[in-house]
């Protein structure tokens, strides 16, 4: 007796895998016109792969952060600050996005027109220290202080001065010796 031979049935999980492959292929499609700097075309097809494929959390979750990211990129500039104050906030805003060197250029030219502004001076003195440049954030913040003493006493506490919190030059700054600030 001949045993006829059939070919499997496809299973929930077998389509799933296919299923799973396509949303793959949408996404690296995506992934690749992204990386062209196709930002419109991109956030599309990774908007479409979310909706499309809703049973694959991991997939459209990436997928949506890489929309947001080229809609990020889409996005105009901001227009360049108008007043000290306005440079100041937006130093302090690219500090916090971890923009370090932003910060320094939005801070340097907000100090073209206020050079001794202790506020200006302690923000950029941050900024140099995320970068991991001591000298640079001690003569900022030396000069902060000069200014305002507060940054003394603030100093000690700003998370921003990790890097440099061992520095001596740091440490004479906000703990002075008769010849430190």
């Amino acid at each position: 007796m001949a045993v006829k031979k059939t070919s499997p049935k496809p299973t929930d999980s077998v389509s799933l895998s296919e299923a799973y492959a396509e949303a793959l292929a949408q996404f690296e499609a995506a992934l690749s016109l992204l990386n062209k700097n196709d930002y419109e075309a991109a956030r599309e097809s990774f908007e479409a792969v979310a909706e499309n494929n809703p049973d694959e959390a991991v997939l459209c979750q990436r997928s949506r952060a890489y929309a947001a990211i080229c809609k990020a990129k889409l996005a105009p500039e901001p227009a360049p600050p108008e007043t000290v104050e306005d440079s100041y906030h937006r130093g302090v805003i690219l500090i916090n996005d971890g923009d370090a060197d932003g910060a320094i250029r939005v801070l340097d030219h907000a100090l073209q027109s206020d050079p001794n502004s202790p506020k200006l001076l302690y923000a950029r003195s941050t900024a140099w220290a995320l970068k991991g440049n001591a000298e640079a954030a001690v003569g900022d913040l030396r000069q902060a202080i000069a200014g305002d003493a507060q940054y003394r006493f603030q100093a000690p506490n700003e998370p921003d001065f990790e890097n440099i919190r061992e520095e001596p030059s740091f440490i004479d700054v906000i703990e002075p010796t008769p010849t430190g600030a």
